[in-house]
């Protein structure tokens, strides 16, 4: 029988057990026995129990043993632990919530079941009552002027985030066989065509940077190298393109077309490639931005939007990793103070969320780190993560 996917993870709940957020006295079993827990045991990242080796009086015996987690006692059949003989250690079966059943190890016996929310604070109850209901953002209704406050801190550690996983991401176009210098020239023009693929093409746009940066030795001009790049993507040939070359273009809007991108993707290329290589490590970010820019002649042009998120998401990042190569703490402080105060019109598409609440758009709309908290924190629920949940569950 085919089990489907929870609408919700248990990790918050794991978090909750492994932190200990529970009353301090007067825990019981469902069945009103006392419980002390002297620890809570370890994670198991594996197969198995949700947690190993925890200790816990339960009535007038000390157990040794496991502890599984579950919203509802359900769960356990659900789950088919019933029948695995890797749970028969399991001492204490934890769930959010009670509804009177009594669940079993593969041998028949009783397991205690501890209810959590008999035992929570009411803000974290509460909050809980509405992550388990699937609520697309659970705090949604629980801002406040404190947890507006808590927001700020949140986005400003998403921002950072952000940028730390840009930089760390830029490794993949690295190059080790090339020079330092062209490794880094390769790796910002990859990543460049990356983010013109966005959001249909980028796996085609990122295979032709790859291919195409060799091949600007063999060309006399940027036009020569925009011609050689519509060639190689197969887009006028009269058969259809390879497999690595399989262009969408429908629902693609006109400035979004692959013809525009892998011409302005071979323009930048050609402008960072012909840059004498230390005016790279002298540059004004903002100043040599604005030169790469301008140096686009393609219609319909890179776009206001694009170009500014190109430059926090891409440019700024790999300026960093330059200054890191080289040793050039300059353009490391310069990039990373420009990327805390850069501002960015985000697609209202990815915006929903947070829409929802009664935060303020100029919190959140124009920073690039509000893309880094839905993706790693709101649309995963990795609720015990953010500084807002924490807010919420101790206001």
């Amino acid at each position: 029988m085919s089990k489907s996917k929870p609408p919700y993870h248990e990790e918050l709940l794991h978090w909750i057990w492994e932190q200990k957020h529970v009353a301090r006295h007067q825990l019981s079993t469902t069945d009103g026995k006392e419980v002390i827990i002297h620890h809570p045991g370890q994670l198991n990242r594996s197969d198995g129990p949700d947690f190993t080796n925890a200790e816990i009086t339960i009535g007038n015996l000390r157990w040794f043993g496991d502890v599984e987690i579950h919203w509802t006692p359900p769960d356990w059949h659900a789950h088919g632990h019933h029948q695995d003989p890797n749970y028969e250690q399991v001492i204490l079966h934890v769930v959010f919530q009670d509804c009177g059943k009594r669940i079993r190890r593969s041998n028949g016996s009783v397991i205690p079941a501890f209810c959590l929310s008999s035992h929570l604070e009411k803000p974290l109850q509460a909050f809980l009552e509405q992550y388990r209901q699937q609520p697309k953002l659970p705090c949604s209704g629980q801002y406040s002027f404190i947890s507006e406050e808590a927001f700020k801190q949140q986005l400003e550690q998403a921002h950072k985030e952000y940028f730390e996983q840009k930089v760390d991401d830029l490794l993949e176009y690295y190059d080790p066989t090339l020079a330092p210098s062209a490794a880094w020239q390769k790796m910002l023009s990859i990543a460049l065509f990356d983010g013109l693929g966005i959001s249909h093409n980028r796996r085609p746009m990122r295979r032709l940077g790859k291919q195409l940066f060799p091949q600007v030795k063999d060309c006399n001009s940027p036009h020569q190298l925009k011609e050689k790049a519509v060639q190689l993507s197969g887009l006028e040939s009269q058969t259809r393109a390879t497999p690595s070359f399989t262009w969408k273009h429908r629902g693609v809007r006109p400035g979004n077309h692959p013809r525009a991108r892998i011409q302005q993707g071979a323009e930048c290329l050609w402008f960072i490639v012909n840059q004498p290589f230390q005016t790279w490590l002298r540059c004004n970010p903002k100043s040599f931005w604005a030169q790469m820019r301008n140096s686009i002649t393609t219609t319909p042009s890179l776009g206001r939007e694009r170009s500014d998120i190109l430059f926090g998401t891409v440019f700024l990042p790999a300026l960093y990793s330059l200054g890191n190569l080289f040793f050039c703490k300059r353009l490391k402080t310069q990039s990373w103070e420009l990327w805390k105060t850069h501002k960015v019109t985000l697609p209202s598409s990815l915006l929903g969320l947070l829409e929802q609440t009664a935060l303020p758009p100029s919190l959140y709309a124009h920073r690039l780190g509000t893309i880094h908290q839905l993706r790693s924190y709101c649309k995963p629920k990795k609720c015990q993560n953010c500084n807002v949940f924490k807010n919420v569950i101790s206001s």
